[in-house]
């Protein structure tokens, strides 16, 4: 979130940028998962998952279209994936620990 956030606000744009509409778009998916991954929930760590496909595919998107090297667009896939990396293997484990509870 934060990369987006300086990305958006401390990037070059053009004069017509809309900056904190373009904030609503870039971090109001992100704040609707927030409670349950908070909480450890494994249904929202799948549904995270699925979200962070959409900002790693943005990511790309930008580092294939960028003149030069973008470190925002490179740090957003980074982020994307270690997240989708992270809930996956945070719902592999969940089930894991469950399964080993209902054992004893």
């Amino acid at each position: 979130m934060i990369t987006l956030i300086c990305w958006i606000t401390l990037g070059t744009h053009s004069s017509n940028y809309p900056t904190s509409g373009f904030l609503i778009l870039a971090l109001g998916p992100l704040l609707f998962p927030l409670r349950g991954l908070l909480h450890g929930k494994p249904y929202t760590h799948a549904w995270t998952t699925f979200l962070m496909l959409f900002y790693f595919s943005h990511g790309i998107g930008e580092v294939y279209s960028a003149e030069g090297f973008s470190i925002y667009a490179s740090l957003e896939v980074l982020f994307s994936l270690l997240t989708f990396v992270a809930s996956i293997t945070f719902i592999k484990l969940n089930a894991i620990m469950k399964r080993h509870s209902q054992n004893k």
